[in-house]
């Protein structure tokens, strides 16, 4: 608390005025911080599914679509200072919420926020023909949220070793890989 107070240049009873546990204030840093990257992530889609339609009315560039759910599913990603910081404090967050039953809540909306991203992605996707029939949706969407999170860890852990270009290459190939029949599921 006094580290925040001293952050804010505010005094210790001004922070507890609004807070007046650490508790209190590590759930709204943890809900603001959900907040603000849920509006980074949706303050282009609507532009970037307008354009990707655009595209498949004006000139049916395939690749339209496909750069358009890339561009949305590289928000996601720790790919700059500030979105490294808020993934580092978000990663921070997520250690307590074993202890913390609304950081837990709060870890589980986050997350089917990013689900509910890639469901949304892969839908348009398949919209515009860009998944293959033979693939189950559920399973892509699964797919498609472990890459992030896989990919969100290296870049954690390693930014070093994985670069822009290479996350992007990742990215597509996995879009591309979509069109193409694969595996429905079902155990053996």
């Amino acid at each position: 608390m006094r580290g925040v107070a001293r952050e804010a240049e505010l005094s210790m009873g001004s922070v507890r005025y609004f807070f007046s546990t650490q508790d209190e204030l590590r759930r709204f840093a943890m809900r603001e911080l959900i907040d603000k990257i849920g509006r980074r992530i949706t303050a282009g889609a609507e532009l970037r599914i307008a354009d990707a339609r655009e595209g498949r009315v004006v000139d049916a560039r395939e690749g339209r679509v496909v750069e358009a759910a890339l561009a949305l599913l590289l928000e996601l990603l720790p790919l700059d200072e500030e979105r490294r910081n808020e993934a580092c404090v978000y990663q921070a967050f997520v250690a307590e919420a074993a202890n913390d039953s609304v950081i837990a809540e709060l870890r589980q909306e986050a997350d089917d926020g990013v689900r509910q991203q890639c469901r949304h992605t892969l839908e348009s996707l398949a919209e515009f023909g860009h998944v293959a029939a033979s693939r189950a949706i559920d399973i892509e969407i699964e797919r498609l949220h472990a890459l992030l999170d896989g990919l969100t860890a290296h870049l954690l852990a390693r930014p070093a070793d994985t670069p822009f270009a290479r996350v992007e290459e990742l990215l597509l190939t996995h879009l591309y890989d979509l069109g193409k029949p694969g595996y429905r599921g079902g155990h053996q």
